[in-house]
């Protein structure tokens, strides 16, 4: 009896390590509330973060009503200084950029490691990503910005932002 206790026990411990493991967001372009710790929406746009358990990776998602771009930056709640990825999609072709924010501008920046994925399904853009998590997470907060245009491109300015602090 005692050899099952511990048999069991074994299982259910190792079951619950496994859930643990794979509660990373899955990058499909799809932005779902059970794979992000933060999920917040403000005048339209929908922002998430995750910070895995190890806390190496940052998983960031932004969802808006746009058939144009959408953009989410980390680090700051200001351009300037941002570490942002933007992206559109055009006939399912999609086009994602990992840019710095300098002033009210930005311009590619190096993201080695970085991937994301993006979708526009019924005149909503969705962007996730994910990203070592450097040091923008402070304190348990994540300094966010997030954006989105109604243009196909990297440059017009946008049409809705917002500014918000998560907690992933």
């Amino acid at each position: 009896m005692r050899g099952l206790a511990i048999f069991v026990l074994t299982i259910t411990t190792t079951v619950a390590a496994w859930a643990q493991s794979a509660s990373v967001p899955t990058l499909d372009g799809k932005l779902s509330a059970s794979e992000y710790a933060d999920v917040q929406e403000q005048g339209g746009i929908t922002v998430a973060a995750h910070l895995s358990d190890d806390g190496s990776t940052l998983y960031v998602a932004v969802s808006a009503p746009t058939k144009g771009w959408v953009a989410i930056g980390v680090g700051s709640t200001r351009m300037d200084g941002s570490y942002m990825i933007l992206g559109y999609s055009i006939d399912g072709a999609q086009s994602v950029s990992f840019e710095r924010g300098k002033g009210h501008s930005h311009s590619p920046a190096p993201a080695p490691g970085a991937k994301a994925a993006l979708t526009e399904v019924d005149g909503v853009t969705t962007l996730e990503a994910s990203f070592p998590a450097a040091s923008f997470v402070k304190d348990g907060k994540l300094p966010t910005i997030a954006a989105y245009g109604n243009k196909d491109d990297f440059r017009s300015i946008h049409a809705r932002k917002t500014a918000l602090v998560l907690m992933p």
